[in-house]
C-alpha cells in the first residue's frame, strides 16, 4: 500500500504506514505532529506545544502538505488555516483525539 501511492513521501523518516495515529494517545500524536512539522520546517528542536502554529513559520504550502499527511495518517480532514493561525499544537492534537474518539452510544450523527 505504502510507495506507489504516496511518492512525495516515501524517502521521508516520518511516513507511517498505519493510522495508528487516530488511536493514539495525546502524547503519542503530539510527538508525531510535532517531528513532522519540525521536519518540514527544518526545525531540530521540539516544538513549543502551547505556541501558535501560525508563529513557527508555517507557509501555505507547508499547511498543504501538513493537511494531507494528517488525513492519510488519521483519516481526518485538517483545514489548512488550523496550521497557519493561532491554534497552538496542543490544540490540533485534542482536536485529532476527539475527532478519532468514538461516538457515545445513542448520540446522533
Amino acid at each position: 500500500m505504502a510507495g506507489a501511492d504516496r511518492p512525495l513521501n516515501e524517502s521521508r523518516e516520518y511516513a507511517i504506514t498505519t493510522t495508528d495515529h487516530a488511536h493514539g494517545t495525546a502524547e503519542s500524536a503530539g510527538a508525531w505532529l510535532s517531528r513532522l512539522i519540525g521536519e518540514l520546517l527544518g526545525i531540530d528542536e521540539e516544538l513549543p506545544a502551547d505556541r501558535p502554529l501560525g508563529e513557527l513559520g508555517i507557509d501555505s504550502l507547508t499547511a498543504a502538505q501538513l493537511s494531507v499527511e494528517v488525513e492519510e495518517r488519521t483519516g481526518a480532514t485538517v483545514a489548512l488555516d488550523r496550521f497557519l493561525g493561532d491554534e497552538t499544537l496542543d490544540d490540533l492534537v485534542r482536536a485529532l483525539r476527539a475527532d478519532a474518539a468514538p461516538a457515545a452510544p445513542g448520540a446522533a450523527a
